[in-house]
């Protein structure tokens, strides 16, 4: 009995180091290495600084994350302050609705701030995105506003996105319905309507802006392409997303700056994620000085340029992809084995809005018996990053 005992704790410790063992790192070649630590040293910027640097010669600049990452998106908490004393008093997000922009001009300029308004403009936007730090980006903007002298300029914070309603969506065949997909949408596709939204709010005015949104609507020079996850072969290329119509315009007055995060499966979505550059960033970073790890830098015109990309889906469609095919600049602020999730925000879902919440689930079918606990649980799952990125190093 002992004997086997301890045949099932081997077996399961072997079962558990499969689960835990962490996607190797490539090793880079000696002179590779030097001109990239030799770049930085030259180059060194933090990520505060090297943003703000950007509007030099950008009107917008989009900086990109993968979302539910708490240190991005606490950096444009940092960043917001900055901007004012650098003379850019416009923060465009994906994270809040046109539509409720006069809300967010009363709650970021009142006296007192309000967090059950903050919460009611991030619900709107849409019920499962009640995480602390997307919403305290309105309490940082507040918190500036409210320290300026009263016939100083305010900083604004403006919800790019339009207002959908999944309500309309009851069965998988919906989605594919254009009547109902309408209803969903009534202001229309999403990255038109943000790009729109910049062009009134900000390129009209000739206002500059930091637009804060998810990495895939920040492109501005990069195409995306679609596969086919059985056959690997593209069906079609991307619409235009909200930074390519923003580039089509005032080209190179524009930049795209991505956050560190993993990339997606050449294999696509399904396939899981991989080390973004093929490694090679995340290999540099492990060896590099700590007084270099906190960093911004361009990758356009940069040895960080020609990293490849092999083993991510963005290859598809580009012929010798790399770096700076995808973004203009990088951040890295630390190792994705160290990445946190943001904080659910406490009875941000409750009893008395839970089938609103629900409702608004995009993947039908949608089971109206989940108690405000299940939702609870699975948007715990969602912002749990040490253990989406465990594979990571």
């Amino acid at each position: 009995m002992r004997y086997l005992l301890f045949v099932i704790t081997i077996l399961l410790s072997l079962v558990t180091g499969c689960f835990s063992s962490k996607m190797p790192l490539p090793k880079l070649e000696k002179e590779t290495e030097e001109a990239l630590i030799q770049y930085i040293e030259e180059n060194y910027r933090t990520p505060e600084e090297y943003i703000i640097s950007k509007f030099e010669d950008h009107s917008i600049v989009f900086v990109g994350e993968f979302h539910r990452i708490k240190h991005d998106v606490e950096l444009i908490h940092r960043l917001i302050p900055l901007l004012y004393q650098s003379g850019i008093y416009n923060l465009g997000i994906e994270f809040a609705n046109y539509k409720d922009q006069k809300d967010i001009d009363q709650l970021i300029t009142a006296e007192t701030y309000d967090q059950m308004l903050a919460n009611k403009i991030q619900f709107n936007n849409w019920p499962f995105w009640g995480f602390q730090e997307y919403t305290d980006i309105f309490y940082h903007a507040w918190k500036l506003n409210s320290q300026l002298p009263n016939e100083a300029r305010k900083f604004r914070v403006v919800g790019l996105n339009a207002k959908t309603d999944w309500s309309h969506v009851k069965t998988e065949a919906d989605r594919q319905n254009p009547e109902i997909m309408k209803k969903v949408m009534p202001e229309g596709d999403g990255d038109l309507f943000m790009a729109q939204t910049i062009i009134i709010e900000f390129l009209e005015k000739g206002e500059k802006a930091l637009i804060f949104c998810g990495i895939n609507h920040a492109y501005t020079k990069y195409k995306e392409f679609y596969i086919d996850e059985k056959t690997k072969e593209i069906v079609g290329a991307g619409g235009k997303r909200m930074g390519n119509i923003i580039y089509d315009k005032i080209k190179d007055q524009c930049c795209t700056i991505f956050l560190h995060s993993p990339w997606p499966s050449k294999d696509g979505y399904s396939a899981g994620f991989v080390y973004p550059a093929d490694g090679y960033i995340d290999a540099l970073f492990k060896s590099i000085k700590p007084n270099l790890r906190y960093v911004g830098f361009d990758t356009v015109g940069s040895p960080f340029g020609d990293l490849p990309g092999e083993t991510s889906i963005w290859t598809h469609g580009h012929e010798d992809f790399s770096l700076k095919d995808y973004c203009d600049g990088y951040i890295y602020q630390k190792p994705l084995s160290q990445y946190e999730g943001v904080s659910l925000i406490k009875g941000f879902i409750n009893e008395e809005n839970r089938i609103a919440a629900i409702s608004q689930n995009t993947n039908p079918p949608k089971n109206y018996s989940l108690s405000v606990s299940d939702l609870i649980d699975s948007l715990r799952k969602d912002v749990n990053m040490r253990k989406r990125f465990r594979m990571f190093h």
